[in-house]
């Protein structure tokens, strides 16, 4: 086994909280979730100087926006040199761009995962984010329409992309969504391709999902740490417990994860897993 297996990842992925503001249909937040929850800014200071990634994600099953402290986890880990950015669906973004701007906040993505759920209430709020961050001359933090491929909602893209070219926003990411079904995998190069040309068309800078491989991107790259600590091997499964950063030793977690990547090419989910 390669010592670069016990390499810890990079990302730091840390749930603040797991309350939602909205149900969306297709989130897998209800069947994940037994409770609503939201980690301490105590224990969130613990798990910060516990692990060593340079990077920390602040989202997870639910909207970060509703998390008091954001902004001062945000300017905590910032005050270590750790680069932040979290997901929002951007309905609360109106009262709180003021103190995210000022937090520190390296990138942040608006979630666009189903065109009928982006109301032009949020588009605004998108919009008055970028004029402030503007009128402020800032460059960060950077941000991102975000966007869950899906098979029966696949009209956001082209609605994402103007989005981001009337308001600004720097980048489109595109995402593989789970599942990512069979036959999504068999045509997402020609889905990819028609992506990249709209984009050119409207003069977007788009990134797309890297290829598929297993284990995946998410695993060897990020910690997905949940509101209490514990330590999962991607989003997706949130159902194992790999440790707690509260409670245990990062080597003991590393040691665990380890154990997982042996046996993921035949783990139930993981081995069908497309994205």
């Amino acid at each position: 086994m390669s010592v670069l297996n016990y390499a810890i990842p990079p990302i730091l992925q840390l749930e603040p909280t797991t309350a939602c503001n909205l149900d969306c249909p297709f989130c897998l937040r209800r069947s994940l979730n037994r409770s609503e929850a939201s980690i301490s800014f105590d224990e969130f200071r613990q798990i910060i100087d516990r692990s060593k990634s340079r990077f920390l994600t602040l989202h997870g099953w639910g909207e970060p926006l509703l998390h008091p402290d954001l902004p001062a986890m945000i300017r905590y880990a910032a005050g270590k040199k750790i680069l932040v950015n979290f997901t929002t669906n951007a309905t609360l973004l109106p009262g709180k761009t003021d103190a995210l701007l000022d937090a520190g906040l390296d990138a942040i993505a608006f979630s666009f995962p189903d065109s009928e759920k982006f109301t032009p209430v949020i588009a605004k709020n998108v919009a008055g984010f970028m004029q402030e961050r503007s009128a402020r001359k800032q460059k960060l933090p950077k941000t991102y329409i975000n966007i869950a491929l899906m098979e029966k909602h696949l009209d956001c893209i082209d609605k994402g992309l103007e989005l981001a070219r009337t308001t600004g926003v720097d980048v489109v990411n595109f995402e593989r969504s789970f599942p990512w079904t069979d036959n999504q995998a068999k045509t997402e190069k020609s889905l990819f391709v028609q992506i990249r040309s709209t984009a050119r068309k409207t003069g977007c800078t788009v990134t797309m999902p890297p290829p598929h491989t297993n284990p995946c991107p998410l695993f060897r790259l990020t910690l997905f740490v949940r509101t209490n600590g514990d330590v999962a091997p991607c989003c997706y499964r949130a159902d194992i417990a790999l440790g707690n950063l509260l409670k245990d030793n990062l080597s003991t977690i590393l040691h665990n994860r380890v154990a997982f990547l042996k046996k993921m090419r035949t783990d139930p989910i993981c081995s069908g897993c497309r994205v």
